[in-house]
C-alpha cells in the first residue's frame, strides 16, 4: 500500500467514526527538502500519525503542536526554515538548507474533508484531476485553505468556484493538469498551490511464477494497480498475490477482451513460456503501452521479434530491468520495479551522485509575483522563531 493510500484509508475510517484529525500537507518548498509539495500526513487525536512530510525531522514537532495551532478551526501555514545557519534548525535534525511550507487543517472544520473525498474519488475512478488551494490570501478576500477542484471536464467544486478568482485559478489548474505538473500560481498577492493528482499506473504482469510474487508486492507498495495474468489456475491465486487488483486466467493463450491496455499501461512479460510470449507479443505491440518489458536474455527477445518479422523496437525493454546484479526473485523484481519507476517519472535511472541537476524537478511558478516576493520580504504569515519560521 502506498503512503497516499494509507492516508486515505485512515481518513475513511475517521469519517465513519465521526472523528476529527489534522491534515498536514506540504504546499511549497524552496531550496532543498526531503518531501515535495503534495506530501500529506494525518495526525489523530491520540497522537498517531499516518503519512510523512519530511525525512522524519518535522513530524514530531507538528504532531505535538498541530492541535493547538488549529484550535480556532481555521487553516494555517507553518513554515520550517533551515536556510539559515542557526542552531534552532539543527535541533530538529534538519540541515537540508531549504524552507518547507506546511498547510495545517482540521478535517471537520475546513475544506480538507471535501478535498480528500475528491482525491479518493479520482483515484477510484482513475481520473486525473487538480486541486488548487489558497496558501496566502493577501487582499483577495479569500482565506487560506479555500479550494477549487478541477478535472478534465472542468470545475467540480470548492469554495473558489463562486469567487472572483475562479476563472484565473481554473486556467492555471487546467494548464497544470494538461502538463501533468503541479505549480504555485500567483494572482496579485494571492497564492495558490495547484496539485496535480496523477493516477497510478495500471501494471499487467504476464506470468504468475514465483519471481512474479515479489514484483507484485513491490508494485502494491508503490501504489500501482496490478493485474496478474497466467494460464495456470493454481498459480494465479489471491493467496499468492494478495496485493493484486485483478487475477486473470488466460484461456488458449489469449488476452481477455475487457483487459484494457493503452498508452499509459505498464506490461511486464515474465511467463517463462516462449510459445505464449510469441502469441501475445504482436497484440501488445499493437497497443503500444507506456512500458513493455520482456524477461529473459537478449537472444531470446531477438529471436521472438525475428519470428514475428519485426526488429526489436527501441521503446521495448528487452532484457527487462536495471543492471543492479539481481539474480534471485527479489533482486530481479527490484530491478524491474526500478526501471518501471524511472520510465514513469521520465528519468534514465542510474546513480544520483552522477546527476548534475537537482534531484527533484522544481515546482513551476506562474502568475504575477506576490508583494512580498517583489520586495524580497518574508511571507506575511510567517514569524521567526529561532531558526524555524512558523506561522
Amino acid at each position: 500500500m502506498s503512503e497516499r493510500d494509507a492516508v486515505l484509508g485512515a481518513w475513511r475510517e475517521l469519517r465513519e467514526r465521526g472523528e476529527d484529525a489534522v491534515l498536514a500537507t506540504v504546499v511549497h518548498v524552496t531550496g532543498s527538502a526531503y518531501r515535495r509539495p503534495g506530501a500529506r500526513m494525518l495526525v489523530l487525536r491520540d497522537g498517531r500519525r499516518v503519512g510523512t512530510i519530511s525525512g522524519g525531522c518535522l513530524e514530531g514537532d507538528l504532531a505535538r503542536k498541530c492541535w493547538w495551532l488549529t484550535e480556532s478551526g481555521q487553516p494555517l501555514v507553518r513554515i520550517y526554515d533551515t536556510s539559515d545557519d542557526d542552531d534552532g534548525a539543527w535541533e530538529f535534525g534538519l540541515g537540508c538548507n531549504g524552507q518547507v511550507y506546511v498547510l495545517l487543517e482540521r478535517i471537520r472544520t475546513s475544506e480538507a474533508e471535501s478535498a480528500l473525498a475528491f482525491l479518493d474519488g479520482c483515484l477510484r475512478s482513475r481520473t486525473p484531476a487538480a486541486v488548487a488551494t489558497v496558501i496566502a490570501a493577501g487582499h483577495s478576500g479569500r482565506a487560506v485553505g479555500d479550494r477549487l477542484l478541477v478535472d478534465a471536464s472542468g470545475i467540480c467544486g470548492g469554495s473558489l468556484a463562486t469567487s472572483a478568482l475562479k476563472t484565473v485559478v481554473a486556467e492555471h489548474a487546467v494548464r497544470s493538469l494538461a502538463d501533468g505538473r503541479s505549480c504555485l500560481a500567483r494572482v496579485d498577492d494571492c497564492e495558490a498551490f495547484i496539485e496535480v493528482l496523477a493516477v497510478p499506473p495500471d501494471v499487467l504482469v504476464l506470468g504468475a511464477g514465483d519471481d512474479a510474487v515479489p514484483l507484485v508486492s513491490m508494485a502494491g507498495t508503490l501504489g500501482w494497480r496490478v493485474t496478474v495474468a497466467d494460464g495456470r489456475p493454481a498459480y494465479a491465486t489471491a493467496d499468492r498475490f494478495p496485493g493484486a487488483t485483478r487475477l486473470v486466467l488466460l484461456r488458449r493463450g489469449e488476452l481477455p477482451a475487457d483487459l484494457d491496455i493503452d498508452r499509459n499501461s505498464v506490461v511486464v512479460m515474465m511467463t517463462h513460456n516462449y510459445p505464449l510470449d510469441r502469441r501475445l507479443l504482436p497484440h501488445l505491440l499493437d497497443r503500444r503501452p507506456r512500458y513493455l518489458g520482456l524477461l529473459g536474455p537478449r537472444a531470446r527477445s531477438e529471436r521472438l521479434f525475428r519470428e514475428i518479422g519485426l526488429p526489436v523496437p527501441s521503446w521495448v525493454h528487452a532484457p527487462i530491468g536495471h543492471d543492479i546484479g539481481g539474480d534471485d526473485p527479489a533482486g530481479v523484481a527490484l530491478s524491474i520495479a526500478a526501471e518501471v519507476q524511472a520510465v514513469i517519472a521520465g528519468r534514465r535511472g542510474g546513480e544520483l551522485r552522477g546527476r548534475l541537476e537537482p534531484i527533484h524537478a522544481a515546482v513551476r511558478e506562474t502568475g504575477t509575483p506576490p508583494i512580498g516576493s517583489v520586495r524580497g520580504e518574508r511571507p506575511r504569515f510567517c514569524e521567526v522563531i529561532g531558526g524555524i519560521r512558523a506561522s
